[in-house]
């Protein structure tokens, strides 16, 4: 097989892949009773897929971290993918809107939709105490995180870093965007209290 024919198929193969992982995801948001939750994740999956099909198979910039790792995005990797923006959306949320929302009754929401391990929950409980304690420190150890959790990758360069950094802030800014775009969070929240 030819090296571009090649590419092309793992092109195809990693975009199946983060399809099918939206798909999976998405139902579940669907499924949440509390409408509320249930909205909340169904956009930030709809968010991440538009993130993920940007990211790995439209943005050629140099030294993108997900460009390049693109033929290691198979099924497995494409969840890990949504539950990383999954967590780090509910965090950054969780601590913009801590008088509004709790972390025991979101992170419950976001197991179920996510299906997160008993590990992962780990993972996301010690990422949130460090956007708790050390808020400046979150995007880094996030960033860290990311590369591990994803690719397995443990080394990462200062510009890999700052990508990675970069994106989250980023894909959380237009997530945020395009869920408060029509009704903002406090209406949002209000609406599902009261009925």
């Amino acid at each position: 097989m030819k090296l571009g024919q090649k590419n092309k198929e793992q092109e195809k193969e990693a975009r199946r892949n983060l399809a099918e992982a939206r798909e999976v995801f998405l139902e579940r948001a669907y499924a949440l009773d509390n409408l509320f939750y249930s909205g909340f994740y169904a956009q930030c999956v709809e968010s991440t897929a538009a993130d993920g099909w940007e990211i790995f198979f439209e943005d050629h910039s140099a030294a993108n971290f997900f460009r390049e790792n693109m033929e290691r995005l198979d099924e497995s990797a494409a969840q890990r993918f949504y539950k990383l923006a999954g967590i780090h959306h509910t965090i950054r949320v969780l601590r913009r809107r801590k008088k509004e929302l709790a972390w025991d009754e979101m992170k419950e929401q976001m197991r179920q939709v996510y299906g997160l391990s008993d590990t992962e929950m780990e993972m996301a409980q010690i990422l949130y105490r460090c956007a708790c304690l050390y808020q400046n420190r979150f995007p880094d150890l996030f960033s860290r995180t990311t590369a591990r959790y994803l690719f397995h990758l443990t080394w990462l360069t200062p510009f890999l870093l700052a990508f990675l950094m970069n994106f989250w802030y980023n894909s959380y800014s237009s997530f945020m965007a395009s869920y408060t775009g029509y009704v903002p969070f406090h209406i949002r929240r209000k609406r599902v209290t009261a009925g």
